[in-house]
């Protein structure tokens, strides 16, 4: 016997052709949460763009972190006369679209608060109201009650579903059951429709990210790191290469019960898991769950059997891994995250740098920010001390046409191959002394010419900071500050505290 949830679900199913019959000339669709990638719908709306009979034009695709490259798009019309790509976070193909023919729009996206700018934008209570006509996502099969699992892409389903007049799940039988956290499920009665994705042949872009070796570079910045590291530290890592080294650190130090709350659920943290490092047994918040908004399954058996059903993590909307209020509360918070550069105000870059989009803040801002706002948090902000044309990422100042993903007051901890410094607290004279301490040595003598032609180092008067962390000019040291969090009094006013002596 059919019940009514069967009903509507066998009611609601469509084919990717169907749904792009419906796409209409001028159409805004966005195509997917951050790991809930749409691949089905977009391509067979692609196959209509044109302007011939029964074609399709001027469509605005609103792009959010998508790992999906979407070769159908360029291949149909790669000069985007018919359509426009909105990306509020470069990826490869983005930037060569861009450098080849000068398309792709760029915006600057921070998740949390960016999630919320959208939400503003293109929102309404009447559905009939909102500003975007689609809404394609990659979801699980709906379970019995009728609820689809947001599974990988978590992260702005939330918000998404409160923007579009029509919305389509993609669903998928590779993508896991991730379990709550909050707003991890959408119900058959909010969306429209849904059709059925072929995973073999729309399978996720496989990176072997176990087979990823760290540089010397970036294996000697795990190791600075590893010295603001305790047990029962609770850890956020960015993506790419670093991570590894910093796990592989992590390990040969034997840190034991360690906590995750990121915002991507990666290799390296998945990897700390199962060396069983993480216990997430002394967490404040989350006590026994690793925390995380979204994931891209680049090695999808693995990711799938980690995720699956699995009541260690928690999959939460990015509004709350990614917020000030939750972050500045979780106590011994690091955050390892990857800029482009640093200039010697403290300036930090790491999405558009010199009049060229690479990526985007992401979620840079808030953990770097509000980790080192929580009692006994860091923000480690990690780069190499030369990019990879050679040139040093450490500048006298910002070049125009960048990006300040972090603006100077701000900043804490930066780390190079060099050695790790603590901005926090210093003045300008000791901050750009602290950041040539860690420069490539080949570019200090320039860096510190330039500073003093800018008077950012004093001239005569011997003031300097040693690149260790905690080292020279009454600088207190990490453990000494462990304990430190301003808290507010009874009227509700903070500094009636010693912080160098109160908690020890």
């Amino acid at each position: 016997m059919t019940t009514p949830i069967q009903q509507k679900i066998r009611d609601k199913k469509r084919t990717p052709e169907q749904i792009a019959d419906m796409v209409k000339s001028g159409d805004w669709i966005n195509h997917g949460s951050v790991g809930g990638d749409s691949t089905v719908c977009t391509e067979a709306v692609a196959k209509r763009l044109g302007s011939g009979p029964g074609q399709i034009k001027d469509i605005e695709f609103w792009l959010y972190g998508m790992a999906y490259s979407h070769p159908e798009l360029r291949e149909i019309d790669p000069l985007e006369q018919f359509h426009c790509i909105h990306s509020y976070y470069f990826f490869p193909w983005n930037r060569k679209s861009r450098d080849m023919h000068g398309v792709s729009d760029w915006a600057q996206w921070g998740w949390a608060y960016g999630i919320w700018a959208h939400h503003y934008r293109f929102t309404d209570a009447v559905r009939e109201q909102r500003r975007l006509d689609w809404w394609f996502n990659a979801a699980t099969a709906p379970d019995t009650h009728g609820f689809f699992n947001m599974s990988y892409g978590t992260s702005n389903c939330n918000v998404y579903k409160q923007t579009a007049k029509k919305i389509v799940f993609e669903v998928r039988s590779d993508y896991p059951w991730a379990e709550g956290g909050r707003f991890n499920t959408i119900h058959i009665d909010e969306i429209d429709y849904w059709v059925e994705v072929d995973c073999a042949k729309y399978a996720w872009p496989k990176i072997n990210e176990q087979g990823i070796k760290p540089t010397p570079e970036e294996a000697a910045i795990a190791q600075h790191t590893m010295t603001l590291m305790r047990d029962r530290d609770v850890i956020q890592l960015g993506i790419g290469s670093l991570p590894s080294a910093c796990v592989a650190a992590m390990a040969d130090a034997g840190f034991k019960d360690l906590g995750i709350h990121t915002e991507m659920l990666n290799y390296g943290l998945i990897k700390m898991i199962e060396s069983g490092q993480v216990t997430n047994a002394y967490k404040n918040l989350d006590r026994g769950r690793s925390v995380y908004t979204f994931a891209f399954p680049f090695d999808p058996q693995w990711y799938y059997d980690t995720i699956h059903h699995n009541q260690h993590l928690a999959v939460y909307d990015a509004g709350y891994t990614n917020n000030l209020q939750i972050l500045t509360r979780i106590d011994n918070m690091v955050a390892i995250d990857n800029c482009m550069a640093v200039d010697l105000l403290g300036q930090q870059c790491c999405g558009f740098y010199e009049k060229r989009p690479v990526s985007s803040t992401g979620g840079y801002f808030h953990f770097m920010l509000f980790a080192g706002q929580s009692r006994g948090g860091r923000g480690v902000a990690t780069m190499t001390s030369r990019g990879k044309n050679g040139r040093s990422r450490i500048v006298p100042f910002l070049p125009e046409g960048s990006t300040v993903d972090l603006p100077a007051q701000f900043a804490h901890y930066v780390c190079t191959e060099y050695g790790i410094v603590n901005l926090r607290g210093l003045s300008g004279y000791e901050r750009a002394s602290a950041l040539i301490s860690i420069a490539h040595p080949d570019d200090r003598a320039w860096l510190t010419e330039e500073a003093r032609k800018h008077n950012l180092i004093a001239p005569h008067f011997p003031v300097s900071m040693h690149p260790e962390e905690g080292g020279g000019r009454r600088y207190p040291s990490y453990d000494e500050r462990r304990q430190y969090k301003i808290p507010l009094n009874s009227e509700g006013f903070g500094f009636d505290w010693d912080p160098f002596q109160s908690g020890k």
